[in-house]
């Protein structure tokens, strides 16, 4: 019996972009675009400024599931945050838990990084047609939209 080619087609389609995953999440972690200039942030901290100025001050436990990590793991990033005075942590007048917001320095550097990161892109993708970066846009918010979906865990978007 053959496979259909339909499914050949999908199968090595899928086949393809998961060893693109593989090596985009790969270039992520290992920071690669900021090889060629000075990091303006640690990733865990650009990824806690960018979900608090996203979605406002949360509590560790709202990171930790918003994030779908445990508290250790979050407390240990946000004391370095606070550490280095991006983060800082206040009083949440309807519960005795305590809310983390960014420091003035913190939405700064997150702004800084912002804007590094956007010029490492333009350099990256030099030559592309405007058109390709507005489609290759929209499939990696709706790839990480359904990621998100598969997940539970949601990223608060503007």
């Amino acid at each position: 019996m053959h496979a259909d080619p339909a499914e050949f087609d999908n199968n090595d389609a899928l086949d393809q972009l998961t060893y693109e995953i593989i090596l985009l999440t790969r270039y992520g972690v290992q920071n690669t675009p900021t090889r060629n200039r000075e990091a303006i942030m640690d990733r865990s901290a650009l990824i806690l400024l960018a979900r608090l100025d996203a979605q406002g001050p949360m509590t560790v436990n709202e990171l930790a599931e918003g994030f779908g990590l445990n508290v250790s793991t979050i407390h240990r990033q946000l004391k370095a945050a606070i550490t280095n005075g991006l983060i800082e942590v206040v009083e949440d007048p309807a519960s005795p838990a305590k809310l983390h917001r960014p420091t003035t320095l913190g939405k700064e550097k997150l702004q800084q990084e912002l804007q590094a990161r956007q010029q490492d892109l333009s350099r990256i993708l030099e030559g592309w047609d405007p058109e390709d970066i507005k489609l290759h846009t929209e499939f990696m918010r709706k790839h990480n939209e359904s990621l998100e979906n598969y997940l539970d865990l949601k990223w608060p978007r503007p």
